[in-house]
C-alpha cells in the first residue's frame, strides 16, 4: 500500500500477480466503499493512493478521466464505486457474499440505494464541506435521512442488510461516517435528536470489523478539513 499520495513525476508502482489493486485517495467516500468491500470480503489487495491535485500521468492510463477509484485486477481495469464493488462481490469469493441472492431483496436494496444518492448523499458532501454551515443542505439532507429512518425502522433489522452489514451499508456507509464525525466535533446535530434509529444504527456500524479496518482517525478527517477550509489540500498526514 501507497501510504504516500502519488503525484504528477512518481513512478507507479510494480503490480502483483494476482492481487487486486486499488487506486484510491485516504479523504475520497466513494474509494472508501471499496476499501469497505474488500475489507469485509477479507480480499488481499494493495492501495495505491494518488494526489487529486497534481495527478499522475499514469492514473489517466488507468481511467481517462483520471479518476478514482480504479480497480485493477488479472489486467482488467474497472471503473465507478458502485460497479468496483459488483465485481468484487462476483468475482472475489471472499468471507461471504455482500449482495442479496434473492432478486427481490436485492431490488429493494436497489430502491433504496437510489434514494440514498438522489436525496441524501450529495447533501451530505455538501453538508461535509461546509462543517454544517449550509442551513438549506441540512434541510434537505435531514428531509431524506426521515425516508431512511422509516425504511430501516420497517426493515426491523440491525443493519439495511439484516443481521450483518450488507453491501447497501456499505456503498451508503462513508456518508454517514462524515455525519457521525461533525456530530462528534460538535459541528452539527444529526442523528441524536431526530433519528433514534439511525443513531443505534451508525453506532452499530462503528462497531463491524471492516469499518474499524477502513476508519480514519478523527483528528485526521479535522486536518484534512483545516486544510481544505484554507484552499491548500493536503492528503499526506501524519494519525
Amino acid at each position: 500500500m501507497s501510504e504516500k499520495h502519488l503525484a504528477a513525476g512518481d513512478s507507479i508502482p510494480p503490480t502483483k500477480d494476482g492481487v487486486v489493486r486499488l487506486y484510491s485517495m485516504r479523504f475520497c467516500p466513494y474509494a472508501q466503499t471499496c476499501r469497505l468491500v474488500m475489507a469485509a470480503k477479507g480480499i488481499e489487495h494493495e492501495i495505491v493512493n494518488c494526489n487529486l491535485r497534481d495527478k499522475p500521468k499514469w492514473l489517466f492510463q488507468k481511467n481517462p478521466k483520471g479518476e478514482i477509484p480504479v480497480l485493477e485486477h488479472d489486467g482488467k481495469i474497472v471503473l465507478e464505486s458502485l460497479a468496483v464493488n459488483d465485481y468484487l462481490d462476483q468475482v472475489t469469493p471472499g468471507k461471504r457474499t455482500l449482495n442479496h441472492k434473492d432478486p427481490y431483496q436485492k431490488r429493494k436494496d436497489q430502491i433504496i440505494l437510489d434514494l440514498f444518492t438522489s436525496q441524501v448523499r450529495d447533501y451530505a458532501s455538501k453538508v461535509f464541506r461546509s462543517l454544517g454551515d449550509s442551513k438549506e443542505d441540512v434541510e434537505s439532507l435531514l428531509a431524506g435521512l426521515d425516508k431512511l429512518e422509516l425504511e430501516l425502522k420497517k426493515r426491523g433489522t440491525t443493519f439495511f442488510g439484516g443481521l450483518k452489514p450488507a453491501m447497501l451499508d456499505y456503498n451508503m456507509w462513508p456518508w454517514f461516517e462524515r455525519l457521525n464525525w461533525l456530530e462528534h466535533n460538535g459541528k452539527l446535530i444529526v442523528f441524536a435528536d431526530r433519528f433514534p434509529i439511525l443513531k443505534i444504527y451508525v453506532d452499530n456500524m462503528l462497531l463491524d470489523e471492516a469499518v474499524k479496518n477502513v476508519l480514519t482517525p478523527s483528528s485526521t478527517v479535522l486536518k484534512f478539513c483545516q486544510a481544505r477550509a484554507t484552499g491548500q489540500i493536503q492528503y499526506d498526514f501524519d494519525d
